[in-house]
């Protein structure tokens, strides 16, 4: 369970920095367009960079290199960080450009992906991986408040321990967690329930000598239920 905590911890550390980069890019965009110029630029070449695949293959990408006039008639040129394969723009295309009145040499075309990709990308990733851990924290609170309004409304049962398996659904860093299973005839009903442990992150095997496990039951709901643990050796 600490190995547990300490993936989605890392996963919200991890996301709460890239949104704070995602917020610091956003804003230093956005500055940039509060005072920028806008004006005409031709592309005069595309120029590759090799770079690598997530598969580590190598693959080639053009960045268009664009010159444009400022408006005190300085002519310059930049290269666009945006790059594509293949080239987004042909030699002598018209592109529009944007360009930092006080310091002309900072500019960019002025299109959604040069401007606006990083903070977009930066911020994408980083609710995605905060999710991770605001769902973990919110599927240990409504795991908690079940077993506590359990311990004090639940009906106490003895299932027929039927074994311990691995559950395989689950996988933290190459690893499963076992559960234990017991299974129960309701004789009011004459139905079988199968009931699941919650995870366990060792294998409890040898600590199990009855063949009853305590289980404490919704008596409106039986699919809301928790097995006993508590008799198991507390993980370190």
């Amino acid at each position: 369970m600490n190995m547990v905590r300490l993936v989605f911890g890392i996963f919200a550390v991890v996301g709460m920095g890239l949104l704070i980069g995602g917020a610091f890019a956003f804003q230093h965009t956005r500055r940039f367009l509060a005072t920028a110029i806008t004006a005409q630029g031709v592309v005069k070449e595309n120029v590759p960079h090799q770079e690598h695949d997530k598969n580590n293959n190598i693959k080639w990408v053009y960045y268009p290199r664009i010159s444009f006039r400022t408006s005190d008639g300085q002519e310059l040129s930049f290269m666009s960080d945006a790059g594509s394969n293949p080239p987004s723009y042909r030699v002598n295309d018209r592109v529009a450009v944007v360009y930092d009145p006080h310091q002309p040499e900072h500019a960019d075309v002025n299109s959604f992906m040069a401007l606006w990709f990083l903070p977009t990308l930066l911020g994408g990733m980083g609710v995605l991986f905060c999710s991770f851990g605001v769902v973990a924290a919110a599927l240990k609170f409504a795991t908690a408040r079940k077993n506590a309004w359990l311990e004090q409304n639940g009906r106490r049962i003895q299932a027929e321990f039927t074994g311990v398996e691995l559950n395989t659904s689950v996988r933290v860093n190459g690893s499963s967690p076992y559960r234990l299973v017991c299974q129960w005839l309701d004789p009011s009903t004459n139905r079988m329930h199968v009931f699941h442990s919650a995870n366990i992150w060792y294998d409890p095997s040898q600590y199990i000598s009855g063949k009853t496990l305590d289980v404490l039951l919704d008596p409106e709901n039986p699919g809301r239920y928790k097995v006993e643990t508590s008799f198991l050796p507390k993980l370190a």
